[in-house]
């Protein structure tokens, strides 16, 4: 199209108050009011806002009139210095009790300022006040609200409900966009400034004094009375054998007495049935342990926790986690109590692991679950002699990156060990990264990775003793898989290398380079991109099994083929 006269797109809008009906003068008194803006006395100008206050009610554009007055009365607190704050007793306030809170107001200005009154928006509680803000004279009031029964809790309103893969399930839409939940019960003050009656919203917070930072504000919690945490999301059972859960309960309100309850799917038992609960004070913990024992047959399902209080109310109970760092304000989440209890046929002839720690993952806690000893290895245990009593050393994600100035040292140790017979499990690294000669046989790794985590899996060497030693893969092992297949496979390898497993994202090319596998003398080299280090957390069965297999590997053959 053509280019608007001054090449200026907004050419011809007008964006005056001259297209609001029955603006007047405010744009006149709006200039006049900028004009005399006196920055050592900002108190000068209230007058005149309040007067453009009334003005910008009479015009006839509701949403110019809404959004103009907040920020009219914005403006107006700004220029007395106005503070004001709710202050709550407690951190932790719970649903259906009454919340004791303190309102405090400073006029900072010379100009004569009423504390009319105060309202809760949650059940419309209200109280007069009428009481003068003398300047710079702390002016509080003491009041309580009843939170309703069925107030949520402040856990993230996007988490409250189960969403799908990559999708956030929110019925409220009206929340949708919001950067948090909103207050918990938002308090009403009202003043009168010459005449005129303003409202201002405010947040209840809960002050406290930090040894380090001072006074330390922060959001008021709307918790359930006691949170619940158990020790681990996934409990993983390869076998018959029951396994000991202990659950540590905290009290978020004083004196909570009920019982505690896990409730398992059916064919799973737990005992006690229940444990009974009594907690003094907000703030104490005790600990109980159950006993759960699985099934003989493979299966999978929730592990959920109730409380039932001493009235008999049973709810499910909720857990906490704190999300704190200097330069964001605390984030409190309350996810539902629950793990997950698998019961699968996961076989593994090695019993003594040696895993040398990368970034951070919980593979270790994952290979204990299924009855495999794990010790995470220091700089001077890696050595030939040492790991030599271990079935298979691991070493976690990027760990060439993470250690890059040792495994030169390392890596002769690690092949001595493989050449006597041992299993060394390279897991993904980040390109660039490892040096050609920390491999046994040329190998290049590269940015290829398979997203989808329901992408096919192409058994490439079906008979290899990985894919069939001591447990049998098949395609349903790659089933349940969680957010990817893997990351930065290799591109191109020597002849030395076997490719166990292929996949591919739609519409790209085969990555084949994300299980590779090489002899050396009696041992094995393992390279693998596949995401282990979330599907092992996660409880995803193929997963286990396969990567039972991978540390069985030196004890499932014995003589080089």
């Amino acid at each position: 199209g053509k280019l608007v006269a001054g090449g200026n797109i907004f050419s011809g809008i007008d964006t005056t108050w001259a297209r609001v009906p029955k603006s007047g003068k405010i744009a006149e008194s709006v200039r006049a009011i900028v004009d005399r803006y006196d920055v050592k006395q900002p108190s000068a100008s209230v007058p005149a806002l309040v007067e453009l206050r009334k003005s910008l009610r009479e015009i006839a554009d509701p949403f110019w009139a809404a959004d103009k007055l907040h920020e009219i009365d914005r403006l107006i607190a700004a220029c007395l210095g106005l503070h004001l704050e709710v202050v709550t007793e407690k951190a932790i306030a719970q649903p259906g009790e009454a919340a004791a809170f303190q309102i405090e107001v400073i006029n900072r200005s010379p100009v004569p300022v009423q504390f009319k009154s105060w309202r809760g928006l949650e059940r419309g509680e209200s109280a007069p006040v009428d009481s003068p803000l003398p300047p710079h004279e702390l002016v509080t009031r003491k009041a309580t609200v009843n939170l309703p029964a069925e107030h949520p809790t402040s856990h993230p309103y996007w988490l409250r409900a189960a969403g799908t893969t990559g999708t956030f399930d929110v019925p409220e839409q009206k929340l949708i966009g919001q950067p948090q939940n909103a207050a918990a019960f938002p308090v009403e003050v009202t003043i009168s400034v010459a005449g005129e009656e303003i409202t201002y919203q405010a947040e209840p917070r809960f002050r406290r004094v930090d040894r380090v930072q001072g006074e330390v504000s922060q959001r008021l919690v709307i918790a359930p009375p006691v949170f619940v945490e158990l020790p681990r999301p996934v409990f993983m059972f390869a076998n018959t054998e029951p396994k000991r859960v202990e659950v540590r309960v905290t009290a978020a309100a004083d004196k909570f007495e009920g019982e505690l309850t896990l409730a398992a799917p059916e064919g799973w038992k737990v005992d006690p049935a229940t444990a009974p609960l009594k907690l003094q004070s907000a703030g104490s913990e005790i600990h109980t342990t159950f006993r759960v024992t699985p099934p003989a047959q493979p299966g999978e399902g929730p592990l959920r926790v109730f409380t039932t209080s001493a009235a008999g109310e049973r709810r499910p109970a909720f857990g906490r986690q704190r999300i704190e760092y200097p330069h964001i304000e605390p984030q409190v989440l309350i996810p539902p109590a629950e793990g997950k209890l698998v019961r699968a046929e996961v076989n593994s002839t090695a019993r003594r692991i040696g895993y040398i720690a990368g970034a951070g993952d919980a593979i270790p806690d994952a290979l204990r679950e299924i009855g495999v000893e794990v010790k995470l290895l220091t700089d001077q245990e890696i050595s030939a002699t040492n790991l030599a009593q271990y079935d298979a050393v691991v070493l976690g994600i990027r760990a060439y990156n993470v250690h890059a100035a040792r495994i030169g040292a390392w890596f002769p140790e690690l092949m001595s060990y493989a050449r006597n017979g041992g299993v060394v499990i390279v897991q993904y690294n980040t390109t660039p990264g490892p040096k050609p000669e920390h491999f046994p046989a040329p190998l290049q790794l590269s940015r290829d990775r398979v997203t989808d985590e329901t992408a096919e899996i192409r058994l490439l060497a079906p008979d290899h003793p990985i894919l069939n030693m001591p447990n049998k893969i098949t395609a349903a092992d790659f089933n349940g898989w969680v957010q990817e297949r893997g990351l930065y496979f290799a591109d191109k390898w020597d002849g030395a290398w076997t490719p166990i497993l292929s996949s591919n994202d739609p519409g790209e090319k085969p990555a084949d380079g994300g299980l590779l596998v090489t002899r050396v003398e009696k041992g094995w080299f393992i390279y693998t991109g596949y995401a282990w280090f979330r599907q092992l957390p996660a409880g995803v069965t193929g997963a286990h099994r396969l990567f039972a297999n991978m540390i069985s590997l030196g004890k499932s053959v014995d003589v080089a083929p």
